[in-house]
């Protein structure tokens, strides 16, 4: 339990007086995402935030922010900075204020220089532009090449491409590993280092919240999208909730606190009717926070009608890159028969399941076979509201999610906007509606993802959609949106999200809002699949467009740290650089792996080296069962994964260690049965089965705040906190035994810490000490 005893004195100095009401609105559907301040100036789409705009009748900013707003209430321009770190801005609508977090910008501008030797192009690629050359425009003068750009406080790695060689930067020593076994420079904006201020969740009861910080002085809260009074005592801070904050359902506080040296983690305290929420018994699947995400990727999981199965009848085809049969009834029979339940998985992502062509089509002439493909995946739609037959009716479809919300499981859809194939209707009616499959210079425009991004071809069959044309976003938006009109979907998977423009995000979303979240009180979460830098990742999440994305950097991350061994150093800095954009209660997705990537256990344990084609290597021989060693790591990384801030999403097979090379090696039959596992893969299934089931059940895993206390090349350790629950996470990826002492938060009473990994640990005094073998973890909670 919490040691409380302080507060008693502070109920008397403060007395029991409680907020009165707050007029309440809900022209802001969820809760509205901070204004991060540009450098110069900062334009706000109002649509991002408000329903209906021109009811907007005022705006009060601080004092040191003008603003103006255009005729229509369209767009609110602000000019100026604020003074702290955080500030509010609060938007009048009659009687009824709504007040948005603004936050200062972080940006310092940075130079590149590199002496030049006879160079003819000069070009830097890195985290900070999306590993995109072409975004750095270079300029010779007084025999250096220079290029200035502005970048967030942070750690990026960068190479130069020199007349179009990679190279490192020869001035900087500062480098880093790239995983695949070369290094890239370091680039260090701002003090990274600066100790900033913490704010912990501390006490409650029924009028009031209680939060902990060293800096109570700098507090800013808000109920839902409303500024709430807050009064401090020493590092005490007491929330008043006001006297209406009893509204039926969820609703939440949020909390930060800044100092000059940076914005502290945010608090996120949900609560049910009014009354803060510290058991997990009442959440429900609209509690996107509390998913535990399953990949599933249909025609490879299970094939539950026989009746539907169907190849396609191309001898060219290999039969790895044949349909297999999975299809919806088989997920509906998993379900049903306790499987997801077994797991602790109550979220599930399904690739896509609309029409895909009969017939054969791409190449693979790389070495080891020759063959063409299906669209077994799902992703070469040639109709975007038909359920292909091979996977289903609609009517299993309907059952499907029905069965599934009985369950009290989520089922998000994969929705592919950004192309679609050849022989579909929109290609073929409007084939003006593609992006130029020929660039000027007369090179093909496919795959150039950073170069090209807003208009490469996936392949010369498959043309990207011009989302630049009005029409092309009415006519895609309307697709997605009749997947959720006719289908109780809780949300959609956004394919290639980077390679469509921010103007259609904003339509769909806004379209959503108007027809299904608003009038039908539904929830319909959007995740993106955005592979590039945080900053680009980051431009399309917000009120107005996406609530989440994949985290690629921390899987890449987790590559790194517990894959290849290196230091866990590197993966405190990639999660911190992930809570700085994305906050510490972000529902960024966590992956284990994909369909596009080989497999973790494989790389892990050598099967696929790290630097060689992994798809080849698919192709060109058998790739075998992992060794032991690599089962552990995959324990490590799921441990990793499952108690972080965000949605772990686990790709099929991953929770017991289903080894492949790269696609379609890593799109094997899914297994389940015991008869058809190893002593290995049932051992780690059964682990995954409850790191799940703690991830779903502790409130401190789900709405605590986030602390490192260790971090070390092979040892790391870290707590998280939820008023008197705290979840501690200990790992060893060292080979040998380790005892790992660790210094534990005050103020807490330690007696009943339980592990639940049956590594052992002693408490003394604040210091916890657990032993651990080689390449283990325990999880403690209190």
């Amino acid at each position: 339990m919490r040691k409380l005893t302080g507060l008693v004195v502070l109920f008397l100095i403060w007395g029991c007086s409680s907020e009165s009401n707050i007029n309440y609105g809900d022209q802001i559907v969820g809760l509205g995402s901070p204004i991060t301040l540009g450098y110069d100036s900062t334009v706000v789409t109002m649509e991002d935030y408000f329903m209906d705009p021109s009811t907007i009748d005022d705006v009060s900013t601080p004092s040191s922010i003008t603003y103006y707003l255009t005729d229509d209430n369209s767009e609110l321009v602000l000019k100026g900075d604020i003074s702290g770190k955080l500030d509010v801005i609060s938007f009048h609508d009659g009687d009824v204020s709504y007040d948005i977090l603004l936050k200062k910008t972080s940006k310092q501008e940075v130079t590149f220089s590199i002496e030049d030797k006879g160079y003819d192009l000069v070009q830097v690629k890195g985290e900070m532009n999306a590993w995109n050359p072409n975004a750095s425009d270079f300029k010779k003068e007084n025999g250096n090449w220079t290029f200035s750009m502005l970048v967030n406080e942070g750690l990026y790695q960068y190479l130069y491409v020199i007349d179009g060689e990679e190279m490192k930067d020869p001035s900087n020593s500062e480098t880093v590993s790239n995983g695949m076994g070369g290094f890239n420079n370091l680039l260090i904006v701002g003090n990274t280092d600066a100790e900033k201020p913490k704010l912990d969740t501390y006490d409650f009861s029924d009028e009031r919240v209680y939060l902990q910080s060293d800096e109570a002085d700098n507090v800013i809260a808000l109920w839902e999208n409303h500024q709430l009074k807050t009064e401090f005592k020493d590092d005490i801070i007491r929330v008043y909730l006001p006297e209406n904050s009893d509204l039926e359902g969820r609703t939440h506080i949020r909390a930060w606190t800044f100092n000059e040296s940076g914005i502290s983690n945010d608090v996120l305290i949900p609560l049910e009717n009014g009354k803060v929420l510290d058991d997990s018994e009442s959440l429900t699947r609209k509690d996107v926070r509390a998913w535990n995400m399953y990949f599933v990727l249909i025609d490879r999981f299970k094939d539950g009608n026989p009746s539907n199965t169907r190849k396609v009848d191309d001898p060219d085809i290999h039969p790895k890159a044949n349909y297999y049969g999975g299809d919806l009834a088989g997920i509906t029979q998993k379900i049903k028969d306790g499987y997801f339940e077994k797991i602790n998985v109550n979220a599930l992502w399904l690739s896509p399941i609309s029409q895909n062509p009969e017939d054969a089509w791409g190449l693979w002439d790389k070495g080891g076979v020759k063959t063409k493909f299906s669209g077994y995946h799902g992703y070469w739609p040639i109709s975007s509201s038909k359920i292909d037959d091979r996977f289903g009716t609609s009517e299993e479809f309907k059952e499907l999610l029905s069965v599934a919300h009985e369950n009290g499981m989520a089922v998000i859809l994969d929705y592919v906007a950004n192309h679609v194939h050849k022989n579909h209707p929109v290609y073929q009616r409007n084939p003006e509606w593609a992006t130029d499959l020929y660039l000027p210079d007369g090179r093909m425009n496919t795959e150039l993802w950073d170069e090209q991004r807003l208009t490469t071809w996936f392949d010369t069959f498959m043309p990207s959609l011009d989302f630049s044309n009005p029409e092309v976003i009415e006519t895609m938006t309307d697709s997605a949106l009749f997947w959720v009109e006719e289908y109780e979907l809780d949300g959609f998977r956004h394919d290639a999200t980077k390679h469509i423009q921010l103007e259609f995000w904003r339509t769909l979303t806004r379209k959503v809002k108007e027809e299904i979240v608003v009038p039908e009180n539904r929830q319909v979460f959007q995740v993106g699949e955005t592979y590039g830098s945080r900053e680009l990742v980051a431009s399309y999440i917000n009120s107005g467009m996406l609530e989440s994305q994949f985290d690629f950097s921390m899987y890449d991350a987790g590559l790194n740290a517990f894959g290849q061994d290196l230091s866990f150093e590197g993966l405190q800095s990639q999660l911190q650089e992930s809570f700085n954009y994305f906050g510490y209660h972000n529902m960024m997705g966590v992956i284990s792996g994909n369909h596009d990537k080989p497999r973790f256990i494989t790389l892990t344990s050598g099967e696929v080296k790290w630097n060689e084609d992994s798809k080849l290597a698919g192709w060109t021989r058998e790739i075998g069962s992992p060794q032991a060693f690599a089962y552990d790591r995959l324990s490590l990384l799921l441990a990793f994964n499952l108690t972080i801030p965000g949605i772990p999403v686990t790709y099929m097979g991953d929770e017991f260690g289903m080894p492949g090379a790269n696609d379609p090696d890593n799109r094997r039959w899914m297994r389940f049965e015991d008869s058809e596992l190893s002593q290995l893969e049932l051992r780690n299934r059964s682990i995954y089965s409850k790191l799940s089931e703690l991830r779903t059940s502790e409130m401190s895993i789900l709405f605590g705040d986030f602390q490192f206390h260790k971090v070390e090349d092979d040892v790391m350790a870290y707590s998280r906190a939820y008023f008197a629950q705290q979840t501690i996470v200990v790992f060893n990826k060292s080979k040998t035994q380790q005892q790992v002492s660790v210094d534990l938060r005050p103020g807490f009473d330690y007696s009943s810490l339980a592990n639940h990994f049956g590594n052992s640990f002693s408490v003394e005094g604040n210091t916890l000490t657990v032993t651990l073998p080689s390449n283990s973890f325990e999880i403690l909670t209190l």
